[in-house]
């Protein structure tokens, strides 16, 4: 037994085996240690068990595969070849770049972040965005009011808590969803004290459904926005301006969670329509708007005023620097200079642009890799505009030396890596959601090919 354990390395000797440095690069010296440590004992676990002994080459190169692991578990710039815009696995919306640096300006030293400089006196940090969301919506008449906490889901559980806790809220089957990570709407209710009541059926609810189960226990209607979903076919649903009628009609509110709120230039759903009908509506800052994670609450200054006031608001409040960043991103819409959001940009890319750029790399084709430019389909994604595409072009590659699956993982372990998707087995590279300055970097890797072992 005492053999088979000698031929484990010292931990200080691994540290200075090149393969260990290699497969570290980049990481603190303490949590490489750590990392050897670890695989250390499981491998002793291993050997204790099965009393089979293990060559120090395989040992290291066990220690260096998790190594690399740790190494790519970091947050680091990967190139989106996907055709997806939003992508919420790789961070939603790209921010632009004025937005990048406010971030620096600000966020290197202190700021006015909850101070009034003119009164001398603390402030809110939602006032700013507040302000340029009420010039955005054309909102003259100062009616409405605006809050931004951590993300969408958070803004639907503050308006819910604060507004409807311990009342009916009455909710469309057809718009229970389930939303990022496998939270669903059902789950948010509970959470918020309000009780869920459902109507009318998947696919059919009509405005008589919603009549039918209002009660005096009855606070407000829900309406979700089918932002991740959609539902074909033999459907009916109730058009918000019915809803708002029978709203007012029972004294009851209308809360929409409008999911991906867009602004012009951006045709729908538009957060100025949806506020016309209820009374409050929730967005999400990183998908159409083009902006930082961040959960938007505008509507009736009455009922956002209750909201202010609610501990649950300090909890979920937005962070500093995301807070900048919409502000940023805000400005970049009253200014009407929409080709400086990248969203944009990308989603109006001319297919041709978008195909010049797939030949280029089709050109660079290196040793293991063919290839050839098809016309393809971009999408929003991120839970925006379901069914709904863009025309454009990709690369699609084959190896003879790789099936489909372990080329994209050959991309993926590029530095930096590439996302791309599987169609009919072939891999597609599309250029509409790679940013220009990462070309490059696509074409670097197509020169160098793939061999039979990557």
């Amino acid at each position: 037994m005492a053999n088979l354990f000698r031929q484990i390395p010292a931990v200080d000797k691994l540290l200075e085996a090149p393969e260990i440095k290699a497969a570290a690069a980049g990481l603190p010296r303490s949590e490489v240690a750590a990392v050897i440590r670890q695989e250390l004992e499981a491998i002793r676990a291993e050997i204790g068990r099965d009393q089979r002994e293990l060559p120090p080459a395989e040992i290291t190169a066990r220690v260096a595969c998790q190594l690399q692991s740790c190494r790519l578990s970091r947050f680091q710039p990967v190139i989106n070849a996907t055709g997806v815009l939003i992508h919420t696995n790789i961070g939603r919306a790209p921010l632009p770049k004025q937005a990048l640096q406010r971030l620096e300006e600000l966020g290197r030293g202190y700021f006015n972040l909850e101070l009034d400089l003119a009164a001398g006196t603390r402030g809110s940090r939602c006032a700013g965005a507040a302000r340029l969301f009420n010039l955005l919506l054309g909102d003259e008449s100062g009616k409405n009011d605006t809050i931004v906490v951590n993300n969408n889901a958070a803004a639907v559980l503050l308006v819910l808590k604060a507004l409807t806790a311990g009342a009916e809220v009455i909710v469309s089957r057809g718009q229970l969803v389930e939303i990022g990570g496998g939270f669903r709407v059902p789950e948010v209710m509970e959470a918020s004290g309000c009780r869920l009541v459902e109507v009318g059926t998947t696919n059919r609810t009509r405005l008589s459904d919603y009549a039918r189960a209002i009660t005096p226990q009855t606070k407000a209607i829900l309406l979700v926005h089918p932002s991740n979903y959609t539902i074909l076919g033999f459907t009916e649903s109730v058009p918000r301006e019915d809803l708002a009628r029978l709203a007012e009609e029972h004294g009851l509110l209308l809360i929409e969670d409008l999911g991906s709120g867009a602004f012009p230039p951006f045709p729908e759903p538009l957060v100025e329509t949806a506020l016309r009908h209820s009374h409050i509506v929730t967005f999400s800052g990183d998908k159409l708007l083009g902006g930082p994670q961040a959960g938007i609450i505008c509507g009736r200054k009455e009922h956002i005023a209750v909201l202010k006031k609610d501990p649950l608001l300090r909890a979920l409040r937005i962070d500093k620097l995301s807070l900048i960043a919409l502000e940023a991103v805000l400005e970049l819409y009253l200014k009407k200079d929409y080709s400086s959001l990248p969203l944009w940009a990308m989603a109006n890319l001319p297919a041709e642009t978008v195909r010049e750029r797939a030949e280029n790399w089709l050109r660079c084709l290196g040793p293991g890799l063919q290839g050839e430019v098809l016309s393809s389909s971009s999408t929003m994604g991120g839970g925006s505009l379901p069914g709904e595409t863009i025309d454009s072009w990709a690369l699609a590659l084959t190896s003879p030396r790789l099936p489909a699956q372990k080329l994209l993982a050959v991309l993926r372990r590029n530095k930096p890596p590439i996302l791309a998707r599987i169609v009919h087995d072939r891999v597609l590279l599309d250029p509409r959601t790679v940013l220009p300055e990462q070309d490059s970097d696509v074409a670097e890797f197509l020169r160098k090919g793939v061999e039979a072992c990557s």
